[in-house]
This record gives structure tokens, C-alpha cells and sequence, in this order.
């Protein structure tokens, strides 16, 4: 199954041990991001270390095997599709993920 994950899906899943790292993890999903998933992600790097309680090790090795999990898409890719994302998003930094999810026909996670 192919999905778009949202950035604050891969937040919770460093924070928190839960059924969303299990399945961030889960071979028979393929998951899609916007490549400035990392940005934000970099954005909110000290409040995600301090919800999580890690050491910046560990936070570092975890970064790793999620990103690693999600296939990121150029901003090249999601463009045609900005427009329409926009025209029903609620929140305008969540269109580049719903401006994926338009582009790939995929439900968002």
C-alpha cells in the first residue's frame, strides 16, 4: 500500500513508541513525502528531542531509519498539482502533501 506521510506522523513516531512506528516501519507500506519534510522536521528538531527525551545519538540513528522509510518527491514533481491542493487544504504548509497526494493518487497518512 502506498501512502503520503505527514510530517507530524514521523514526529510522533520519534516521540513516542507507538502503532505509527510500527507501521513507519512496515515493509508492505511505500511511503512518499515532500522533500521538505526534512526542513521541517530540522525546524523542530530541539522540541522533538525534548518530547522524546533522547539523546541526540539516538535521535540522530531513529532520524535515519524513518527517513529512510519515506521516499521524498521534488517540489518539481507536487507544482502542478500546488493549485488545487491549496484550494481545499485548511493549513497552506500542508498542501505540498496533498499536492502529492494528487499527484501519486494516494491517501494521506
Amino acid at each position: 500500500m502506498e501512502l503520503v506521510i505527514d510530517t507530524n506522523i514521523v514526529f510522533s513516531t520519534i516521540v513516542k513508541n507507538s502503532v505509527s512506528r510500527y507501521l513507519l516501519l512496515n515493509p508492505d507500506l511505500i511511503l512518499y513525502s515532500p522533500e521538505g519534510l526534512i526542513l521541517e522536521l530540522e525546524e523542530h528538531r530541539e522540541e522533538i528531542m525534548k518530547k522524546s527525551v533522547l539523546e541526540e545519538k539516538r535521535y540522530n540513528e531513529l532520524m535515519a531509519i524513518f527517513l529512510s522509510r519515506i521516499k521524498l518527491v521534488q517540489k518539481e514533481y507536487i507544482a502542478p498539482f500546488l493549485k488545487e491542493a491549496l484550494e481545499f487544504s485548511p493549513d497552506k504548509d500542508d498542501s505540498p502533501f496533498l499536492a502529492l497526494c494528487l499527484a501519486r493518487e494516494i491517501p494521506l497518512w
